[in-house]
């Protein structure tokens, strides 16, 4: 595991839960679109649609989290440097 993945790992973990509390009521209503509209999908005979459409705002969750952490990073690092 390289530093990177490590430091990912331990934020994922210990820090994660403590910045995403800020955005939750905003998380649970955009949750709340997005299950109605895989509901309705499925409900329409378009299951596997609706399954491709959860698999892939899963993924792009998970890259919003990489990209910000890489970005919470970088601003560290280069704070470090003043």
């Amino acid at each position: 595991m390289d530093l990177f993945e490590a430091l990912y790992a331990y934020a994922m973990t210990t820090r994660f839960d403590t910045y995403a509390l800020r955005d939750e009521k905003e998380r649970e209503e955009s949750e709340k679109m997005v299950r109605r509209a895989i509901e309705e999908l499925k409900n329409c005979g378009m299951g596997d649609a609706a399954g491709r459409m959860e698999d892939g705002f899963t993924e792009l969750a998970c890259l919003d989290r990489r990209g910000a952490f890489w970005a919470g990073l970088t601003i560290g690092m280069e704070l470090n440097r003043l």
